[in-house]
């Protein structure tokens, strides 16, 4: 079916780019506070969720030597065989690098990255709007619908969503200078193509989506573009044919790193006739979620469709139906607008096939990039009902505007209220349970918060509630496992144990805490071997690189304990690593080295005791008890109950009389 004739989108101008005019720079301003206002209370969130994986425990974001293995290697490869998963972050990862080298692991350093991004992909989006509709009045509209719409929170909010953030500045940019490349008489800029096939390789390395940008080029071009019906087959594909092109080269890309584009089935039990069927349903909950976004949940339960008869694929099916009338009618009346439809669609495609997502099938945060499309729909036909009714009384546009606006404050209260879910793991967990009960991984973690706070009845009942909507959690056996090794029941300990490593028996956690187990019990054979497991699956986890090394050091196996522990810095630079190889030069005589390493434990955690107390004996032997007695006491502030520090706190007042005892 040929579109109708379009006379009023000049998409193909190759004038020259005008400066913004002052009205365009308030505009901008006003877009701008859109953006930032509502999510500023998210510089006072801390790290949630994935942030612990992705951020505070991650090796690879601490120096930028891992930069090779930040872009060869999945989002979770430090850790080891259980990070086999089929997610491919390298941008996200590489800003979490650039963010550590400026902030360290203060939180609101990678909120602030979050936050900053959300306002440049809103005005990325105006530009965008306003040369593709040749609007700036829709344009406006339509990123400030963006900027304040709720479904954005999560992926703004949660520092780990920045992996959607990324994907669309980069997509965004790409379809900028796809639309800008065009030249009259079917030419194109070279320039333009360049910063299009970078923008787009940024895109494939910010997520699987980009994959989408290619066909929907291809789209725009035989079917959008001003200059479709003059311009031949070989001088379109010639402006969008290098999308094409690059997409291979990343297939290729994935399978030589990864074995296969998606390598990991994520979501168990779901045949490909299933995934099938589940996917009107997800279309129906995407497109009721864009439209009203009133509750929403960081946790919704998937229950797949098994016959095509289910109320869910029918509904599905209906919406479909419907959103296609929908397209028809814009196709004929601004047949430019419904484009945004088929933005939204296929944006949302790769998001719909449920064998490959994790336990979270469907999610908030996979509407950012898509709801453009929606945003330039709905900020058309907001114009399109003012237009319509200018002829009416002023009281009418009064109310209309009135009415928006009442919209607009609903949905900047709501963004700011939900930013306080990821306050911290705890209310997360809490706030997302109260919703949804049956979200056993949700459980679990918040069982490991309450077992961090030493809460271990309150982690004890979160885990064996969980348990029950999943009986052979590997993770949570082993966590049962720690409560009852907690309470010396080493033989149900060792039963939980072995039982998680039997039904994943690449689980780094459980062999960890079975050496440990083996070590408590004085058996250092086992505990070694299971050791040595946990650090074949993870090398790059410190845990079980200090725990080996500890299991060496009490068996004077000195040369073997430091390897470990050196192995352990190098991964994560550690207080109790850098207190244990000070420990061995100590034992080995030598001071001066033993000094360095406490001083460098105690610069990276000024509350290490057992570091203080180490520097403190070291400067006792050589005579400097005045700094010996202030290691000493900032050791005791930490441990008071210290014999050995109270002992010689002791020795040194009584033989320093210009000393000062401590206070009690």
């Amino acid at each position: 079916m040929e579109p109708p004739a379009v006379t009023n989108h000049g998409t193909t101008s190759c004038a020259a780019p005008q400066a913004p005019s002052k009205a365009t720079n308030w505009l901008l301003a006003l877009l701008l506070f859109l953006a930032i206002a509502p999510y500023f209370n998210t510089l006072q969130n801390g790290f949630v969720y994935d942030d612990n994986n992705e951020v505070v425990t991650n090796p690879y974001i601490r120096s930028f030597s891992h930069v090779g293995e930040i872009f060869s290697t999945r989002i979770l490869a430090h850790l080891g065989a259980r990070g086999a998963t089929n997610y491919y972050r390298p941008i996200s990862i590489f800003g979490f690098l650039l963010c550590y080298q400026l902030f360290g692991l203060l939180p609101y350093g990678f909120h602030l990255a979050n936050l900053v991004l959300h306002a440049i992909i809103v005005c990325v989006l105006f530009g965008l709007s306003k040369k593709l509709f040749q609007d700036e009045r829709l344009a406006f509209i339509a990123a400030a619908i963006f900027a304040l719409h709720p479904i954005h929170t999560e992926s703004v909010a949660w520092v780990s969503g920045i992996t959607d953030l990324d994907l669309a500045v980069f997509y965004l940019a790409t379809f900028w200078f796809f639309l800008a490349g065009a030249r009259p008489q079917g030419g194109r800029s070279e320039g333009m193509q360049l910063g299009m096939v970078v923008s787009f390789v940024l895109a494939l390395l910010s997520k699987e989506q980009a994959v989408t940008l290619p066909l929907l080029a291809m789209t725009f071009e035989h079917f959008y573009r001003d200059d479709r019906a003059t311009t031949t087959w070989r001088q379109k594909v010639s402006r969008y044919g290098s999308l094409w092109l690059l997409v291979p080269v990343y297939v290729l890309f994935r399978i030589r790193f990864f074995g296969a584009f998606a390598p990991v089935q994520l979501t168990r039990n779901v045949t490909w006739y299933q995934a099938i069927l589940s996917g009107p349903p997800l279309v129906l909950k995407y497109l009721w979620k864009t439209i009203w976004p009133v509750h929403l949940v960081a946790y919704y339960p998937f229950h797949k469709s098994v016959t095509p008869l289910d109320a869910g694929v029918l509904a599905g099916v209906a919406a479909m139906g419907i959103s296609a009338l929908i397209f028809v009618a814009l196709w004929k009346r601004h047949h430019l607008v419904s484009f945004g439809l088929i933005w939204f669609f296929l944006n949302i495609a790769p998001v719909l096939n449920s064998r490959w997502l994790g336990p979270n099938v469907f999610t908030e945060r996979y509407l950012y990039l898509p709801s453009v499309g929606f945003c330039w729909v709905a900020a058309w036909w907001i114009l399109d009902v003012w237009k319509r009714n200018e002829a009416r009384p002023r009281m009418w546009q009064v109310a209309f505007a009135t009415g928006l606006a009442v919209l607009a404050a609903l949905a900047f209260a709501r963004i700011v209220t939900r930013n306080r879910d990821w306050r911290n793991d705890e209310t997360y967990y809490r706030v997302t349970l109260a919703d949804v009960p049956e979200a056993g991984s949700l459980r679990l973690n918040l069982g490991a918060v309450y077992w961090n706070l030493m809460r271990p009845g309150d982690a004890e009942r979160e885990w064996k509630q969980a348990l029950q909507f999943a009986p052979d959690n590997a993770q949570l056996l082993n966590n049962l496992g720690l409560v009852c090794a907690g309470r010396k029941q080493n033989d149900e300990a060792i039963a939980y144990f072995e039982r998680s490593m039997r039904l994943r028996p690449n689980y780094t956690d459980a062999h960890l805490n079975l050496g440990r187990l083996y070590e408590d019990m004085g058996k250092n054979s086992e505990a070694e071997t299971q050791l040595q497991a946990a650090v074949a699956l993870a090398p790059l986890n410190i845990e079980a690189r200090n725990e080996l090394g500890k299991l060496y050091f009490n068996a004077g196996r000195l040369q073997e304990a430091a390897s470990q522990y050196q192995a352990s810095i190098s991964s994560i630079p550690n207080a109790a690593a850098l207190d244990s190889v000070g420990d061995i030069a100590l034992r080995e005589g030598q001071r001066d080295v033993a000094e360095r390493d406490y001083r460098q434990a105690i610069g990276l955690e000024v509350f290490d005791s057992r570091g203080h107390f180490g520097l403190a004996a070291i400067l006792e032997a050589q005579g400097r008890n005045a700094e010996a007695l202030t290691e000493y006491r900032a050791g005791l502030n930490v441990d008071p109950l210290n014999q050995e520090a109270q002992a010689a706190l002791k020795r040194i007042t009584a033989n320093s009389p210009n000393a000062k005892s401590p206070k009690p």
